[in-house]
């Protein structure tokens, strides 16, 4: 029965990004159904003869607990399917395609864009370096930065993970993007050469900040704004995908062993909270209980998540899954589980928060409509955000939690406006009539 729920929490997604989404493969409903496949699909095929590899089996023990985690976690994910086929509406997709290639086609000052990046993001690592007080880049620094994610923990086991100073990476990533959809459009060899230095650069970047889903994010930029300019899936591109998948993959499992595991890619996904977790749904359908619920608070943390840690050194985590760990896990060694947004929702409202999923549903189909139309692209270059803001918040929504995503985004917004502003012309809005012309 978990296995039926979850194939169709995977294959109903997929046909609905097939059928209704804007941009081919990478749609709200298509990343649904890639987090879905690893989170839920996954992890339900393979737990059946490796029990041991459960997540939740090392805290939850009340029988038909793993059914009721699944049975709330598929009706989230229905919702999320009728909250997006609700906010459907005639999108004429050529037409913002064209914007978004006009755009791209226009990048202006690509050496100073190349250079700012560069320098960013070597400001960045120095500054990341600094506060963890260590000097230079070796295989013992990259062993304690991806080993240790936090500093300056507090008495209840809440540190600083640098976010703040994590965020300038939006810099070289919008670089990427931009440099990207304008060797696409324009067939510049050098440009993607540019754009390849700065992948490159971002992987050690990634490697530096610990974080394996930095590569999964930058495989996912590139994918999505080769798609928004209209790049053909042939074979030197699939092939190319497929290159740098297995690319990500190695690295993932090279970060893996500096955090002293020797654990298999397959045990890495089926036995981690990556993903839409299933193993989370399961904890919070059993432990939270409805004195327990929040009620939204937790939608709102972001509102004093601004304050830097080193001034207000006992900040509350504004990521619900220490909070998840902590209190509702009972567990106090520090440290967060992945709350996941179904988990969020939960937490919150009990049973009752799989409405929140018709919520994000809507808000992800009126998002990807507006980024990515020509109106929006040709006056506000809107379709960068698309990879770069828009995929991260399905992503946050889905295996994060919502206030950890806003502060973050909102600083990015700011960064991503100003290289905006400083590299792409834009063009004045058109009427209904050059509207109709345009999409001709």
């Amino acid at each position: 029965m978990i296995i039926a729920m979850a194939l169709m929490s995977t294959v109903l997604p997929f046909w609905m990004g097939q059928r209704y989404g804007i941009v081919r493969l990478v749609s709200p409903m298509h990343l649904l159904a890639y987090f879905a496949s690893f989170g839920f699909l996954t992890k339900a095929v393979v737990y059946p003869s490796t029990p041991e590899w459960a997540f939740y089996a090392r805290f939850v023990d009340t029988p038909g607990a793993g059914l009721t985690g699944a049975l709330y976690l598929t009706v989230f994910i229905m919702m999320l399917c009728l909250g997006y086929r609700l906010a459907v509406r005639p999108v004429d997709i050529r037409s913002g395609q064209a914007a978004a290639r006009q755009i791209a086609a226009g990048l202006q000052r690509r050496g100073a864009l190349f250079a700012a990046a560069f320098a960013i993001a070597a400001l960045t690592v120095i500054l990341i370096l600094r506060a963890r007080g260590m000097s230079g880049v070796s295989h013992d620094m990259l062993e304690t930065l991806n080993t240790d994610k936090q500093i300056d923990v507090s008495a209840n086991g809440v540190g600083s993970t640098l976010a703040g100073i994590k965020s300038l990476f939006i810099v070289p990533k919008c670089a990427f993007v931009l440099l990207l959809a304008h060797g696409i459009v324009t067939r510049d060899g050098f440009v993607f050469g540019l754009a390849g230095m700065i992948a490159g650069l971002l992987v050690l970047t990634a490697l530096i900040s610990g974080d394996r889903f930095e590569l999964v994010e930058l495989l996912a930029y590139g994918a999505a704004t080769y798609l928004i300019v209209g790049g053909r899936l042939r074979m030197r591109s699939l092939l190319a995908a497929a290159g740098a998948v297995v690319l990500v993959l190695l690295l993932s499992a090279y970060m893996t062993t500096l955090r002293g595991s020797d654990a298999g890619l397959l045990h890495q996904i089926v036995a981690s909270t990556y993903f839409l977790d299933f193993n989370a749904s399961v904890m919070v359908t059993d432990r939270v209980s409805p004195a327990m619920y929040l009620l939204g608070d937790s939608y709102t943390w972001w509102s004093f998540g601004w304050v830097p840690r080193a001034i207000w050194l006992d900040k509350p985590a504004i990521d619900l899954g220490v909070s998840f760990k902590r209190d509702v896990m009972g567990i106090d060694t520090g440290g967060a589980f992945n709350v996941t947004g179904p988990g969020e929702a939960f937490i919150n409202f009990g049973w009752a928060g799989a409405f929140v999923g018709a919520v994000l549903g809507w808000i992800y189909r009126r998002g990807e409509a507006y980024l990515l139309s020509a109106q929006a692209s040709l006056g506000h270059a809107s379709f960068v955000f698309y990879p770069l803001l828009f995929y991260p918040f399905v992503q946050a929504t889905l295996q994060s939690s919502f206030s950890a995503y806003v502060v973050g985004a909102v600083a990015q917004g700011i960064l991503i406006c100003a290289m905006i502003a400083l590299f792409i012309p834009r063009y004045r809005p058109l009427t209904h009539l050059q509207r109709s012309a345009y999409a001709s």
